[in-house]
């Protein structure tokens, strides 16, 4: 399974897209796991100090953030597109 990452995790993975073993019927929360193992430097990143998901990363399936769909704990669907935003900032401040 292809997950698309973007901005600050970008380096920590290597690219675009992290390639997974999971895949569908797995949780999302086992999707997570195995990029920590793969990429510990994710830990920080995406979890704060008490374990839990930071509330400004965003995990998209299918354009819609998997927090209002059933959460980390859901099964991964059949044709999931599956996308990892972290906060974003950018530009640059216009002087007058």
């Amino acid at each position: 399974m292809n997950v698309r990452v973007y901005a600050t995790l970008r380096p920590i993975v290597g690219g675009k897209e992290a390639d997974l073993a999971v895949g569908p019927g797995d949780t999302f929360r086992q999707m997570i796991d195995e990029m920590l193992v793969r990429w510990p430097g994710l830990q920080r990143e995406l979890f704060d100090a008490k374990g839990e998901l930071r509330s400004n990363i965003h995990i998209f399936l299918n354009g819609r953030d998997v927090r209002y769909l059933g959460g980390l704990d859901m099964p991964i669907p059949d044709n999931a597109d599956v996308c990892i935003f972290p906060p974003v900032g950018g530009g640059q401040a216009r002087r007058k």
